[in-house]
């Protein structure tokens, strides 16, 4: 809580209004608590756990009644966590949800700026899209990307000399602060840099133009090695000569479930719903799907 509420000035909300989703669960009192005592005027909602109804259709996985509310009392900023926490999906002004990609994009835009981000570098996973890479680029910095999950990213932030790094369900990690995923922290990171610049979230979100990218998921009966599949193998080494630069492909196996996971990006909707078309036909063809 000390930490939290050195981040910003006393009283830098004074006039503002959040609306705020704490899914039901373990932040109902905590994150309310520290945006009030900014100043802020808090609507909440997800605030009335039963000790059940944790992430019930709120929370940072279900932003739709969070847009709503924004729209319906004119609040400057939505924020939602999921139920432990560490998770941070926003709102802009507009109700328009903002993933953690593009939460992690403005805060190393801002960051490059100031000249503070360190190592110049941004940590995303393989999941993030490839329009971050572009942005951060084009600003004079790098992205370095790992695996997918928490402890993958705090590896490659350590391993990198990165303070800022997280993943796009809205997971984000400033490492001089804590290694794990804070939701508050990540959101009052933005609330500053909405301070120190003038600008709303709808603005400062312009800073990534994300690629089309389309995926999907096939449950399989056996999680077999995809270099041992020559129809599936080929098929992605032909799709990522085609794209290039201009693109990219993911193919991996979920780390809980028996699914196969399929993503594409490129410079085109038509070209990517095309990709991941041919990279299921050819997944059907190796792989059991049940």
């Amino acid at each position: 809580m000390e930490t939290t509420r050195s981040l910003l000035p006393p009283g830098a909300l004074a006039g503002w209004r959040v609306a705020l989703d704490t899914a039901n669960g373990s932040t109902c009192a905590t994150s309310p608590m520290v945006l009030r005592g900014f100043g802020a005027t808090v609507d909440a909602l997800g605030a009335e756990p039963d000790g059940k109804n944790i992430n019930a259709g709120v929370g940072s996985e279900h932003p739709g009644k969070l847009a709503a509310r924004v729209r319906e009392t004119g609040a400057q900023i939505g924020i939602a966590h999921d139920g432990d926490g560490d998770r941070c999906i926003l709102c802009d002004e507009h109700g328009a949800v903002l993933d953690g990609d593009e939460i992690l994009t403005l805060l190393a835009l801002h960051a490059l700026n100031r000249r503070s981000l360190a190592a110049d570098t941004l940590v995303v996973t393989v999941q993030s899209n490839l329009g971050v890479d572009a942005a951060v680029r084009a600003a004079g910095g790098r992205v370095e990307r790992s695996a997918v999950g928490d402890r993958y990213v705090i590896e490659k932030m350590l391993a990198t000399g990165a303070t800022l790094g997280g993943e796009s369900s809205g997971h984000v990690i400033f490492s001089d602060i804590s290694r794990t995923g804070d939701g508050l922290v990540a959101a009052l990171k933005v609330l500053e840099v909405m301070l120190e610049t003038g600008r709303p979230l709808s603005e400062l979100r312009k800073g990534l133009k994300k690629f089309p990218q389309a995926t999907s998921s096939l449950r399989v009966r056996e999680k077999l090695p995809l270099d041992a599949l020559p129809p599936l193998s080929g098929e992605i080494a032909a799709l990522e000569r085609e794209l290039g630069a201009e693109g990219r492909v993911l193919v991996r196996y979920s780390g809980t479930e028996t699914k196969l996971r399929l993503l594409v990006e490129g410079p085109t909707a038509a070209a990517v719903k095309s990709g991941l078309a041919r990279l299921d036909t050819a997944a059907r063809q190796a792989l059991e799907v049940v």
